[in-house]
């Protein structure tokens, strides 16, 4: 059940902030007793020596008044089993999945079908239109993506995504915005979207709080999409989790020899679905694919091998609309000699066409990498 009362919303939080107690002893503890309330009163043997201890620390009940009104303020729902609000299909799974979920924005977004965008922080232009299509293609086809929230691959999807629904999961307190500069974003997606986070109001991003939070994103949804990652880093550690639970792994394939795209090659090559659009995503996961879905782009269409990395970026930002050298140059971020020398390289490769006006449309297509 939902905390009925203000006294079991006191008690819960207490609980969840209590040091030694860990998710699956705080499940049993609310199991065995009923309620917040009585377990909070269990006798130490239960608890926990530390937790017995620090249940009536001064400290512990000044942080309880802040999060009881952080939690009206924000107007946050707070999630436990036994409500029929709580996602247990989905985290049954999890061993040690949360006891407490809390939540801000769309709820209903948790009984959609979903699938996880997930990334490198540190991407490339290809990376960022990859992720922006797939989101946005995904979304039209009545899926929720769901991501961490990060920077990169992770905000770009969720941006791409709120008019058909995301769910941003924290690896902090559902009233702290981290990175801060995503404070725009992260009212929005209270509105538009929906956030969650297993830990209590007021927790910071701390460095061993983000596996948690990949566990969930994997737990939440049904395949898991990487795009752009480097052979270790967080983003793995979300598609350890994906192939723990039985989910889809999938993966867009990169130019070779960009540390970028090492991870997300490597999975490819030990068995993970190569995406080259929605379409894909979505015959993976067992859903139709609309008929007015529309067709793959150049951001999820794998480059020419042998091309320098100025010209697969560039390559990546042609199309069949002419255009200036110099929008390109601005767009892929590199120098306008930079942009004429890789243009000239696509040119004599027959990747792009130099039209009249000076400007470029993209050329042949039949040697794409395989």
């Amino acid at each position: 059940m939902a905390p009925s009362d203000r006294g079991e919303l006191s008690a819960l939080l207490l609980l969840r902030r209590l040091p030694g107690l860990t998710d699956v002893a705080l499940r049993e503890l609310l199991a065995r007793h009923g309620s917040a309330v009585a377990a909070l009163e269990a006798p130490a043997h239960e608890l926990g020596a530390r937790a017995a201890a620090a249940r009536r620390e001064p400290r512990l009940l000044r942080w309880l008044e802040r999060a009881l009104e952080t939690i009206e303020r924000q107007g946050v729902a707070v999630l436990v089993e036994g409500d029929p609000r709580y996602p247990l299909e989905l985290l049954e799974q999890l061993i040690d999945r949360p006891p407490v979920l809390f939540a801000r924005g769309r709820l209903e977004l948790l009984g959609r079908p979903a699938v996880a965008i997930v990334g490198a922080r540190s991407h490339t232009e290809y990376g960022a239109e990859s992720a922006r299509e797939l989101a946005e293609g995904l979304a039209r086809a009545g899926v929720v993506v769901i991501s961490g929230m990060a920077r990169g691959i992770d905000s770009l999807a969720h941006a791409a995504a709120l008019a058909g629904g995301t769910i941003g999961v924290l690896g902090c307190g559902i009233d702290v915005v981290y990175p801060p500069e995503h404070g725009r974003l992260y009212e929005r997606m209270a509105t538009e979207g929906l956030l969650l986070s297993e830990f209590p109001p007021g927790a910071p991003a701390l460095r061993h709080h983000f596996p948690q939070r990949n566990r969930l994103i994997a737990a939440l949804a049904r395949g898991v999409v990487v795009i752009e990652a480097r052979v270790k880093s967080g983003t793995i550690i979300t598609v350890d989790h994906a192939l723990d639970l039985g989910r889809e792994v999938f993966a867009v394939p990169g130019p070779i020899g960009r540390p970028t795209s090492a991870g997300t090659n490597a999975l490819i090559r030990q068995g993970a679905a190569l995406v080259t659009g929605v379409q894909d995503i979505l015959e993976g996961i067992g859903l139709a694919v609309p008929e007015d879905l529309p067709p793959e782009t150049p951001a999820t269409v794998r480059p020419p091998l042998g091309l320098g990395r100025d010209s697969v970026s560039l390559w990546r930002l042609l199309d069949r609309e002419p255009r200036h050298p110099d929008e390109l140059a601005a767009r892929a971020g590199v120098s306008a000699p930079a942009a004429a020398v890789a243009l000239l390289e696509l040119e004599l490769a027959g990747h792009a066409r130099h039209l009249p006006g000076n400007r470029f449309v993209r050329g042949g297509e039949s040697n794409f990498g395989t």
